[in-house]
């Protein structure tokens, strides 16, 4: 499971989604390698308690150079990471939980519906 590299971070509250995981958000985040996390929402299947998706919030240490929002929105998923653009709004405790929360209930429901 390709997942962000962190050394430590700490657990704001979680959320059930669907029946079977649920959805756990950090912040705090002291980064294990070059990529520095504001946040980030780990999906858990709740039988394993194994963590099996993720949405990060990841700084984006060139947009003083190049432009572009200050955080990216990115998604782990399985062996693969996706970047789904940048925004300073993914530096917004808030804005980030809610569009992170949708991008891993969308996930969880359209792996429930291939099942």
């Amino acid at each position: 499971m390709y997942a962000p590299m962190v050394e430590s971070m700490e657990k704001v509250g979680s959320v059930p989604i669907g029946d079977h995981h649920v959805a756990v958000l950090f912040d705090n985040i002291v980064s294990a390698g070059s990529v520095q996390y504001a946040f980030i929402l780990a999906v858990y299947a709740a039988e394993t308690q194994k963590a099996v998706y993720f949405v990060a919030s990841e700084v984006n240490a060139m947009a003083s150079v190049f432009g572009g929002g200050s955080h990216f929105l990115g998604v782990f998923d399985g062996g693969r990471h996706l970047n789904m653009g940048a925004s300073d709004e993914w530096a917004n405790l808030e804005k980030f939980y809610a569009r992170a929360l949708q991008i891993a209930t969308d996930h969880v429901n359209a792996a429930t519906d291939a099942d």
